[in-house]
């Protein structure tokens, strides 16, 4: 059961409708930056880009005492800037699963959305600011070194949305506009992967890509976005989004994911599969459950203590360190929208988030190749 929210976070939604329809910075409202950045430049080119001043900070902020709607402003609606010290690429491996050891590429850590059932809570609990490491120039030599490697084609995809939307503040950073020209100048034998929940697209649109990025939008059936993922475009929006970045000549992907069980999901998630259809020719369809952490329930109500997924993670079981419904569930809403999307498209690849390859036979995925969102 998906359960209605609380009035401050409606208050907030509002806020972020108001300020999106002005074009205003709808997710930030403060520039942090920590002292003794490596190269200051890109700091004062987002102040200057943004119209936002910067408070210099000696250390990064850690944990705050406030909850709620507070809790989420403080963390959630500044855009801390910071040299990283840690590799940007780095190989991703799941413990569970069916899952490609694919590469991450890390410019953002954690997120200004605010969904409920958002994993980065958990990730980034000891600093839970949302960030964007500007420095660089070492993440693009780290690119050039990874293009050099030998590597499989199939793993030759940097995913810049594991720990963070790349795209939800780039009106802001500008990022897109520095990193996707690069590439076919730069790293000719790599690609990116933009994986996001945003419609900020704008800067995509006229640069040369090379047809080196791909560009992944992440939706959910209406109720799940008016309930659970709040200050964020909604799903026809992203549809839209994809649809200019698809005439701009980018490979276009989606992920329906979370898919969340309640009392009208699947006629809402047939409808979803039969909308995509209506605005986007995706090259690939990647599903995933609802799978939080055994440790996110305190963090979810910390932050939104009305959730109504307190309740749901109460009737899931633990499997490998994580929460998930049981397999019959899984398969049973994995059927449903693989079902839907086959009813609309023959041909478009679909794939499993995450999931055991026992599931993905019982969902007639069987045989298929090792593929998903984040692989080539």
């Amino acid at each position: 059961m998906i359960g209605h929210r609380n009035n401050a976070v409606r208050k907030q939604q509002a806020a972020y409708a108001v300020a999106s329809a002005k074009q205003d910075h709808a997710l930030v409202r403060e520039l942090w930056a920590v002292k003794g950045q490596s190269d200051r430049f890109h700091v004062q080119r987002i102040a200057e880009r943004s119209g936002l001043p910067v408070k210099w900070l000696s250390t990064p902020p850690k944990i705050n005492g406030e909850r709620g709607v507070d809790k989420l402003m403080e963390e959630r609606n500044v855009l801390l800037l910071r040299d990283r010290k840690s590799p940007f690429i780095e190989q991703f491996q799941h413990p569970l699963g069916r899952c490609a050891k694919f590469y991450k590429l890390t410019a953002y850590n954690n997120c200004n959305f605010w969904c409920e059932y958002c994993y980065l809570y958990l990730t980034f609990r000891a600093c839970p600011v949302s960030t964007h490491f500007v420095n660089y120039d070492r993440m693009f030599k780290d690119i050039e070194k990874f293009d050099r490697q030998s590597i499989p084609d199939v793993l030759r995809v940097l995913n810049l949305g594991e720990l963070g939307d790349p795209l939800a503040v780039d009106d802001i950073t500008g990022l897109s506009e520095q990193l996707v020209p690069f590439m076919p100048a730069h790293a000719p034998h790599t690609k990116l992967l933009f994986l996001t929940k945003s419609d900020c697209v704008q800067n995509l649109l006229e640069m040369k890509h090379g047809g080196q990025t791909i560009v992944s939008f992440s939706v959910n059936s209406d109720k799940v976005w008016q309930h659970l993922e709040h200050r964020t475009p909604a799903p026809t929006d992203r549809l839209k989004a994809a649809r200019k970045v698809q005439d701009a000549g980018y490979e276009v992907r989606l992920r329906i994911d979370p898919v969340v069980r309640y009392s009208t999901w699947e006629k809402d998630y047939r409808r979803l599969t039969e909308m995509i259809f209506d605005y986007v020719e995706p090259s690939r369809i990647t599903i995933g459950e609802y799978r939080p952490a055994e440790g996110l329930s305190s963090h979810i109500k910390a932050r939104f203590p009305e959730s109504s997924l307190l309740k749901v993670n109460g009737s899931l079981i633990a499997e490998a360190g994580k929460l998930r419904y049981p397999r019959e569930f899984r398969i049973e809403m994995f059927r449903t929208i693989v079902d839907g999307i086959r009813r609309c498209d023959k041909k478009v690849q679909i794939a499993l988030c995450k999931e055991t390859p026992q599931v993905w036979k019982a969902v007639g995925l069987e045989g298929k190749g090792l593929f998903c969102n984040c692989t080539g």
